[in-house]
């Protein structure tokens, strides 16, 4: 497997940051999951908890490991997809899953149907999943990568 170079993390690390600003207040379970031709797979997640005034609260070591699963990614697979989910703050089970491919180590946003897809299909198979009850998706936000 390709080690990604100190750029790629860097690029993951801003990534990262620019997701949670998108994604802003709320509880949000974000997961990366990534693809070769041949089969190799990687992923990672990680918990976030957005507060009003851009605080946020995340797993250091999640936090750590979904960064290099980013930077991974952008180094050595062919496909890469980052979903996010946010649970309504009533708690009373309703979600949204929102989603972005990943172009050039930078999350795009995906839209609701593209979303719907790749959330909803089994990757081993490729057969089609039910969606989950009291789920909604969502187009990913958009996440505007910083001038260089």
């Amino acid at each position: 497997m390709h080690t990604p170079g100190p750029q790629a993390f860097d690029t993951a690390a801003l990534a990262f940051e620019a997701l949670l600003s998108v994604l802003g207040s709320g509880h949000h379970h974000l997961l990366i999951s990534a693809h070769t031709a041949l089969g190799s797979s990687a992923t990672a997640s990680v918990v976030v908890e957005g507060a009003l005034g851009g605080l946020v609260r995340t797993e250091k070591e999640g936090s750590l490991m979904f960064c290099y699963t980013l930077a991974q990614a952008s180094a050595a697979f062919g496909c890469a997809v980052v979903f996010a989910r946010t649970v309504a703050p009533d708690g009373g089970g309703r979600s949204v899953v929102q989603g972005w491919r990943l172009t050039d180590g930078w999350p795009c946003a995906m839209s609701a149907a593209e979303v719907f897809d790749a959330y909803c299909t089994d990757l081993a198979t490729g057969d089609p999943l039910p969606p989950e009850p009291e789920t909604e998706y969502l187009a990913g936000a958009p996440v505007t990568r910083p001038a260089e």
